[in-house]
């Protein structure tokens, strides 16, 4: 007996899960987007190659006095710029995780500094480039401020708006 519904059963749960599907993609886009601010990035450059950027950026680091890193990220030639294999946390080891704060470190005397990051990961910005990235600010007026003390080292800085999502990444 329970054969011969298999398929009616299969399809109405499919078409349950479907339509719940739905109502969860929803309500996750209303989430996301309620954790999605406006933030204003300090560029020094944006480069297609990796390498020429992070130059930029170490160089403007060593002049200017502000601390160069990047954040636990390596080059690998295949992959470009990922979290290392067997970096501490496991959900994101090979992967690309961009700096969503200003801070180096949240939890003692913040630290603004300054990072490679890949252009894809920010709404607005040119696909395809590795950002020398100095700052990320709430708004535009405090992102002029950082601009100002980074521009007698980097003549080229600018501003972009961008949107990051700042919730819950686990």
């Amino acid at each position: 007996m329970l054969r011969t519904h298999c398929p009616v059963a299969f399809a109405l749960v499919a078409m349950a899960t479907w339509l719940n599907a739905q109502d969860s993609s929803s309500d996750v886009d209303a989430f996301v987007r309620s954790q999605t601010y406006d933030k204003y990035l300090v560029i020094l450059c944006a480069e297609r190659e990796f390498n020429t950027s992070k130059q930029e950026a170490e160089r403007v680091s060593g002049l200017a006095g502000v601390p160069f890193s990047m954040n636990g990220n390596v080059w690998d030639s295949k992959r470009g710029l990922i979290l290392p294999d067997d970096c501490q946390d496991p959900s994101y080891c090979g992967e690309y995780l961009p700096r969503r704060y200003n801070e180096l470190d949240l939890t003692a005397s913040p630290v603004g500094y300054i990072s490679i990051e890949k252009s894809d990961a920010y709404p607005g910005l040119t696909k395809g480039n590795y950002i020398a990235l100095a700052a990320i600010s709430n708004s535009n007026e405090e992102a002029e401020k950082e601009l100002l003390k980074l521009k007698p080292f980097a003549p080229k800085a600018y501003i972009a708006k961008t949107e990051i999502y700042m919730g819950c990444i686990h």
